[in-house]
């Protein structure tokens, strides 16, 4: 997704450990993958209610259909 190799990634690491430091950096990993958690759950719901609406508009008869557009 991000195509992110190996030496970018541990690049990466190496400075948030030199910027936050050894203390801050456990408490930052938790808080950002509780919302990397928080975001994906709520992007399944919405997948899901949208499939749902999709689902029931494609079940809803003809004639319902045609009555509604008018």
């Amino acid at each position: 997704m991000f195509d992110i190799g190996f030496s970018e990634l541990l690049l990466v690491i190496v400075l948030t450990l030199l910027v936050l430091g050894p203390k801050k950096l456990p408490i930052v990993v938790k808080t950002v993958t509780r919302w990397i958690r928080i975001l994906r759950s709520f992007s399944e719901t919405i997948q899901n209610d949208l499939s749902k609406e999709f689902r029931l508009e494609e079940d809803e008869p003809k004639h319902l259909k045609k009555s509604r557009r008018s």
